[in-house]
Formats: structure tokens, C-alpha cells, sequence
């Protein structure tokens, strides 16, 4: 019998196995899991010699490395390292103030150099429902090209110069996939809304080799630090796949990094072009998925991701619905689609026969229906493929829908922590849904009752990265105890959370021969925490702290020096 390069005994340890199994001690060699069991069962010559290393958890608990199946990896790190309103709502003139000051601070950057200010979000503006316009960005004592990125993605408010050097003025054209802002003279305001937004951003996000390196090494880190051990960038680019490459040809790579290549409506403006596209994500994945898929952390990019709508929250209301908002002044508001139905149908069964996985924001219950119509045109066309389409996000879902997610076998990604809602947030909801619709927000409970494939996905930077935070929130449905509690569905337990963000994550990446469970044979991604989330109260879950990361069993971090 091989003996074991580690061991770790006398542990609480939770395996994610189908029979959620909990187990004290395991052995590992090569990055492989090679047994588990009892303590007596691992500690003995069977698997330990004089070359083995001990490890006494003396009790504690260790579970598999959380999977983040759903966020924006580089631009989190992009956001460490630049002006920062950290989510913070802020009058016009507060957040004024913060970027003169960073302005006034950032002595490295030439006068010509953008700022990108991140951390912010459009509806947290105050007074709720303000909008900050390019007239308001023009007033800063800059002659820097500004711009402020919506943490959702979905929104950018640029001053004069940026929108100069975007080449936009009053003459630009409206486009199909979003909106440009105008004042009522016609004249630019400075805010452009979804793919406009995020093509001018994309426009000017270029570093140096040097600075994506730094960048990629300061969000591995943030991630390995809360448990992190593989990740799903839902909008992999060439400098982010570049970036964490030479970390790993480094062997300085602590994450797996999984992609989904995205397929932007203005790349497909046919059903002809399809082909062509297609192929442009197969010579990207052939770029950088490792060969060689082992213990050792890698890159894969097995995803194609489509951004299929927009948000549901005011002021936006472009999230796609199946009946209109409840509006006074419009009463036939449906939300956008930025795909026609066609084009969607193609482009998902396309990829799909190309190998990929689908994965599409999905956040109305318009916008998931085309989606599952889709898949199910799909699913017919290739009735034997291995394919995992997964939806991200899923705000506000049709009692109809849960059960159409399990005959079709499509998993959903969640971000729990939009199921924790201000006061404000419920009364809109309530006022733009109604009763009816109402139970279908943020219906985390009923997708697992209904036994579809549920994964988590933190977004982040989108929202802060806190894992633990949004795990309790999923327990709760609440900020806090000082914020209502959101009653359209029922609380998830520890066991519940702590699956999505486990095996049922390595499910929807198609990982789980790999990830994603404590088993024999699997990849030793670990991690070790300072009190067990199965035993504690829910508000307790946020205060959980990682003692020690693992990725193919090699420590990546360690806060316990004494393990």
C-alpha cells in the first residue's frame, strides 16, 4: 500500500460526498487523496512511514476548498489596486470628495493616465434614484480622463475628456445591446448602460505584463485567504488568461482557474457568423488549457458565457421579465433582451456541439424562460452530450421554471447575498413584482426542493468578497438583525450553502471527478476552519475564519502557524 506524503488526523472532517460523510482523518500523496477514515484507520504503517508528515487537527474542522463558480477574478484584483468607493452609498458631493482626494494623492500617474473608480454601485446613489452625470465628473480639479464602473457591470459615467477619448459626442448612434445617455438637449450625459458600458471600459482596462501579474498574484491571494481553491471567471480576456499563465509557468499559480470565453451580441450579428466566433473560442481555450489537468493547479477554459439580460432594480429595469413592471407611468415595460431568440437558440447549441458549456446571466424570469427554450431545443438536438448549462444569478423565477431546471438537467449559479435586502429594496420589489411574483425572488430553497443542480458564485467585485458573509446570508435572508428578513423563500442550512459551494459547484464546471468532495482519488483541495459551520448559530457563519488553504495538497495559505 502507498504511504502517504501528509496525513491529517483527529479532525471533524466533512467529505461532500453524496452520503455527506464526516470522517477524522485523511492521507494524501501527490496531491491525491488516497484514503479516509478514523484516525486508527489513517494513522498506521498502512500509510505512514519515517518520510510522512503529520498533521493534528486537534478537532478542528476541514471541509473541501470552496469553489466560486461565478465571478470576475482579475477585476477584483483591479479594484485592490485603484480608487475605491467600497459599496459605500454616497451623496454626489461625498463621492466627489473621494476621488478629488485620490486625485489629489496619485502622484505616480501622469495627467493624462485614466482613473477608473471602482466599489461603486448606480443605485446607491444619494438620495436614492440621483444619477452622477459627466456634468458632475467635469467639476473635479482633473485633467485626467475619469470614469466611474458600476460594481453590477452595467453601468458607466464617464467626464468630457473619457467620453472624447471613447469617441462618442451627440452624433453617436443608439446602439441595440444598451444605452447611451443623453440630456434632454440631445447632448451626452455621460452614462452609458450595459455593452456600451462595459465595451469602454474593455477599451481602456490595458496593462503591462508586469502590472496583470501583480494584479492576478493580489486576487489569488484575497480568494486562497477565504477558502478559495478554484474559480470560474464568468469573462475571461486575453490579459487575464496571460496574467495567470506566467503564474503558473512561475509555479506561483494557487488557484484552478476555470473561463468562459464571452460571446457579445456585436460579435454575432448573424446566425452566420456563429461559426466563426466559435472558433475563435476554441483557438483561445487550445491557448491555455492545460494539458495536463493534475493535482498542481492549471487553467481551463471549458465555458461560453452570454449575457442574455440586464438588472432588475431601479433605475435601470432591464432585467427581462415574463410580465411587464409594475409601473404608473409605463405600463408595458418588459426589460431588454440582448439577444433575439434565434440568435440565442444558435448560439447555445453551437458551443454545445463545440464541446462548451453554456453559462448566461440570467436575472428575470423573461430572460430565463429563452434560456430554458434554448436549452431544450438543445438538449433535443443532442440528446447523448455531456453538456452542463448553467444560468447565473436567476433574481426573480416563475413557479413554473424549478421544475423545468431538472428535467432539462441545467444548474443555476447564486449569489446568496442578494437575498439579504435594505428596507427600501423590499418596498420596491414589492411595488414593481407584486404578491404573485414576489415569492419567486431570490428562490434559493426552491431550486434545491426541486433537486436542480444549485452552485454559488460571490460575483465578486461586483459585491465585496466575503464568502462567509454571503454563506450567512443564505442562512438568513437578512443583512443583519437591524434589516427585514426577505420572506419569499425558506432559509438554506450550513449543509445546503456549503454544498452549492462545493460539489455542486465542481458539478456545474464539470469538475466533479476532480473537485469538489473529500473522496479517494480526488484533487487535496482543502481548507481548515477556526470553529465548525455545522454546529454554530447562523449569524455565526460570517465570523468564520480559514486557518489554512490547500490546492493539490500543497499549503497556499496559513493563518495557524501551529498546524
Amino acid at each position: 500500500m502507498a504511504k502517504a506524503d501528509v496525513i491529517y488526523v483527529n479532525g471533524y472532517i466533512y467529505t461532500a460526498d453524496k452520503q455527506d460523510t464526516v470522517c477524522e482523518a485523511i492521507a494524501i500523496k501527490n496531491g491525491y487523496i488516497i484514503a479516509t477514515g478514523s484516525t486508527q484507520e489513517i494513522n498506521n504503517q498502512n500509510y505512514v512511514d519515517n518520510q510522512t508528515t503529520i498533521y493534528d487537527l486537534k478537532g478542528k474542522t476541514m471541509m473541501p476548498g470552496i469553489i466560486d463558480s461565478h465571478l470576475h477574478t482579475f477585476w477584483g484584483g483591479m479594484q485592490l489596486s485603484s480608487c475605491n468607493l467600497n459599496y459605500q452609498s454616497l451623496t454626489i458631493d461625498d463621492t466627489l470628495a473621494i476621488i478629488q482626494q485620490y486625485l489629489d494623492k496619485d502622484s505616480v500617474n501622469h495627467n493624462n493616465h485614466w482613473l477608473q473608480v471602482r466599489g461603486w454601485l448606480r443605485q446607491e446613489i444619494l438620495p436614492v434614484g440621483t444619477d452622477i452625470t459627466r456634468f458632475d465628473l467635469d467639476r473635479l480639479n482633473t485633467s485626467r480622463p475619469v470614469i466611474l464602473f458600476s460594481n453590477d457591470c452595467h453601468t458607466l459615467v464617464a467626464n468630457s475628456i473619457a467620453l472624447e477619448k471613447f469617441g462618442l459626442d451627440k452624433n453617436t448612434p443608439e446602439p441595440t445591446d444598451g444605452k447611451i445617455g443623453r440630456s434632454a438637449d440631445g447632448e451626452l450625459n455621460g452614462i452609458l448602460e450595459d455593452a456600451p458600458a462595459m465595451r469602454a471600459f474593455d477599451s481602456i482596462s490595458k496593462l503591462t505584463d508586469e502590472q496583470a501579474i501583480h494584479v492576478a498574484k493580489l486576487s489569488q491571494t484575497e480568494l486562497n485567504e477565504q477558502g478559495v481553491t478554484a474559480v470560474m471567471d464568468a469573462r475571461i480576456t486575453e490579459t487575464q488568461a496571460d496574467a495567470f499563465l506566467q503564474l503558473q509557468k512561475q509555479d506561483q499559480l494557487t488557484i484552478r482557474l476555470f473561463g468562459a470565453r464571452e460571446l457579445p451580441p456585436d460579435d454575432v450579428s448573424s446566425i452566420e457568423d456563429i461559426p466563426n466566433v466559435i472558433n475563435k473560442v476554441k483557438q483561445f481555450a487550445a491557448r491555455y488549457d492545460d494539458k495536463n489537468w493534475q493535482p498542481k493547479p492549471g487553467i481551463k477554459v471549458s465555458h461560453v458565457k452570454l449575457f442574455v439580460d440586464g438588472v432588475m432594480q431601479q433605475p435601470l429595469m432591464t432585467a427581462r421579465l415574463l410580465k411587464p413592471y409594475n409601473l404608473a407611468d409605463e405600463k408595458n415595460r418588459y426589460g431588454d433582451l440582448y439577444y433575439s431568440i434565434e440568435m440565442l437558440d444558435a448560439l447555445i447549441l453551437e458551443s454545445s456541439k463545440a464541446g462548451f458549456h453554456p453559462h448566461m446571466h440570467t436575472v428575470g424570469e423573461g430572460a430565463i424562460e429563452v434560456v430554458l427554450n434554448a436549452i431544450e431545443k438543445m438538449r433535443n438536438a443532442l440528446p447523448d452530450a455531456d453538456i452542463r448549462p448553467s444560468t447565473a444569478h436567476n433574481e426573480l423565477s416563475a413557479s413554473h421554471q424549478f421544475a423545468r431546471y431538472k428535467k432539462l438537467n441545467a444548474g443555476v449559479v447564486f449569489s446568496f447575498q442578494w437575498a439579504g435586502c435594505s428596507s427600501a429594496m423590499v418596498e420596491q420589489y414589492e411595488t414593481l413584482f407584486g404578491e404573485e411574483r414576489y415569492h419567486g425572488l431570490e428562490a434559493h430553497g426552491q431550486y434545491i426542493d426541486a433537486g436542480v443542480h444549485c452552485a454559488f458564485g460571490s460575483d465578486w467585485p461586483i459585491d465585496p468578497l466575503n464568502e462567509w458573509y454571503d454563506f450567512q446570508i443564505a442562512m438568513t435572508r437578512q443583512i443583519d438583525s437591524d434589516h427585514p428578513r426577505l420572506n419569499s423563500d425558506r432559509n438554506l442550512t450550513a449543509k445546503e450553502v456549503l454544498r452549492c459551494a462545493t460539489i455542486g459547484a465542481a458539478y456545474i464546471l464539470k469538475q466533479d471527478e476532480y473537485i469538489g468532495s473529500i473522496e479517494k482519488g480526488k484533487f487535496a483541495d482543502l481548507i481548515i476552519l477556526d470553529r465548525n459551520p455545522f454546529t454554530i448559530a447562523a449569524t455565526d457563519i460570517q465570523n468564520v475564519k480559514v486557518l489554512t488553504t490547500i490546492v493539490g495538497g500543497k499549503i497556499v495559505y496559513q493563518q495557524d502557524k501551529s498546524l
